[in-house]
């Protein structure tokens, strides 16, 4: 099986399946190094992110506002469309991370705030070869592509990362 079936395995209903959010997940942390006792800071980032890790689209708009000012209307409704569906897969994301660590692959710490929960992903337990960088090259360049134009990803607060991924390209949010 070549790696675009195996992959295409994994990832079939990419809205709500969570073999899906489990792998990009996993990939985001392994990414920013957040494993092993490093922590990343505020589990409900992930649910805007996974967005971000499979859609080239929403990279490219983001570099796009570089070398301009206002997006057009379509790229903010593009954009508002990524900002809803990590608005709805909060919880989903949340009782995932509670199962992973169940199962031993996430390490979970209280943050400094009472809803703020920090995540270690825990590498010694997962299988051998589960992160095979060849099967998800598009993923990590998307990854690697977002971390040049977010700093800092793994420690900003939500509220900062909201800001500077939507609001800073005009997309109206609201308080989470």
């Amino acid at each position: 099986m070549d790696h675009l079936q195996a992959k295409k395995g994994v990832m079939y209903l990419t809205g709500e399946d969570f073999y899906y959010f489990t792998y990009s997940i996993i990939l985001i942390l392994e990414h920013l190094n957040c494993k092993n006792g490093k922590y990343f800071s505020d589990y409900r980032k992930l649910a805007f992110l996974i967005d971000f890790v499979n859609d080239r689209n929403l990279i490219s708009i983001l570099q796009s506002t570089k070398n301009r000012a206002i997006l057009n209307t379509l790229d903010k409704e593009y954009l508002f469309r990524s900002y809803s569906n990590g608005l709805t897969r909060r919880s989903e994301i949340l009782k995932l991370i509670f199962t992973l660590e169940d199962s031993g692959y996430l390490e979970l710490i209280r943050g400094d705030l009472e809803s703020v929960v920090n995540i270690s992903l825990n590498t010694e337990t997962l299988p051998s070869n589960f992160i095979d960088s060849n099967l998800f090259t598009q993923e990590y360049e998307n990854l690697k592509s977002l971390c040049q134009i977010i700093k800092r990803l793994s420690v900003l607060t939500l509220e900062t990362m909201i800001k500077k991924i939507y609001e800073e390209q005009g997309v109206k949010t609201w308080a989470l």
